[in-house]
């Protein structure tokens, strides 16, 4: 089974290199088990640095794998980047999920830091990639890139969450910058692009229309279309959400293919609950399953 390459970082680093890199890649596969059920098993695997996978889980049943991405350092300076490449065969499901935060730290160097993800969905499986949120610590010049490949009727659900600062403990984001960027392709064509260039003492930290002087922002993106009466209960529960939270608010737009829901808030808890329940909501209409809640996610 071929491996993936993301470039610049797809062969380990050589002796002058300075930044610390890691890397995980991993394929993915159905097979057919005697009695005629499906397991999605783990294939052919690499990876390098400090950037590890737990062992499969099987909470939901064989044809559905949970996979928890392991980086012990637990943060990255200057010069260190992630790799995350994923790979499903036709009939894979896997959902892959992290233990705790990423985090950004202050960057004081000229190198490059941040994480790349790589997935690549074939006809007729699915990923889904729900991590924990990414901390934008003070100081930190990261960049963090997702590009999303379908096949086919290939299905991703995927969120992503960005903290700036720790405003809980007086550590604002005054100086810094992120850039980051989603990108989902069907069939070798955009779906749904999705690019912010952020800068600490930017305008748009404060503006109507951008932040709003909030310090956490999320995007959660199945690439569905839903259906009416679904639609209905979804706009119904943005409605009961946002008037529950004082901390945060979410809003959905269904677009040709895509379902885009954005979140806006003080701290990740409030916007990660929000999605959690959306997912509860809309999982079982476009994956025929019930929520399952990662165990790692009670740890």
């Amino acid at each position: 089974m071929n491996m993936l390459t993301t470039p610049p970082m797809a062969g380990a680093p050589d002796s002058v290199d300075k930044h610390w890199r890691a890397l995980f890649s991993g394929a993915f596969f159905s097979r057919q088990l005697p009695n005629g059920q499906r397991h999605t098993c783990m294939g052919k695997t690499m990876h390098y640095g400090p950037l590890r996978v737990q062992r499969p889980f099987y909470p939901e049943g064989n044809d559905l794998l949970h996979l928890y991405l392991l980086h012990p350092p637990g943060g990255l300076v200057g010069g260190d980047e992630l790799s995350i490449n994923v790979k499903t065969s036709e009939g894979a499901k896997v959902l892959v999920t992290t233990p705790s935060a990423g985090k950004l730290y202050r960057n004081e160097t000229q190198m490059q830091q941040g994480q790349h993800v790589h997935i690549i969905i074939e006809p007729d499986s699915a990923v889904e990639y729900l991590p924990q949120e990414n901390i934008i610590f003070n100081g930190a010049k990261g960049t963090l890139n997702t590009l999303v490949e379908l096949k086919g009727d290939g299905l991703f659900i995927g969120w992503e969450i960005t903290c700036l600062g720790r405003p809980e403990g007086e550590a604002l984001f005054n100086e810094g910058c992120v850039k980051q960027s989603l990108m989902i392709k069907q069939d070798g064509k955009p779906l749904f692009t999705d690019r912010l260039i952020l800068n600490a003492n930017d305008g748009m930290m404060a503006s109507q229309v951008g932040l709003q002087g909030k310090t956490t922002f999320g995007t959660f993106v199945i690439n569905r279309n839903i259906d009416s009466q679904t639609l209905e209960k979804l706009v119904e529960l943005q409605g009961t959400l946002n008037a529950q939270s004082k901390q945060a608010y979410v809003a959905a737009t269904q677009k040709p293919g895509v379902l885009i829901i954005r979140g806006l808030g003080e701290r990740a808890e409030p916007i990660r609950i929000m999605f959690e329940k959306i997912w509860q909501l809309l999982r079982p209409c476009v994956h025929g399953r019930e929520m399952c809640v990662p165990r790692i996610w009670n740890t």
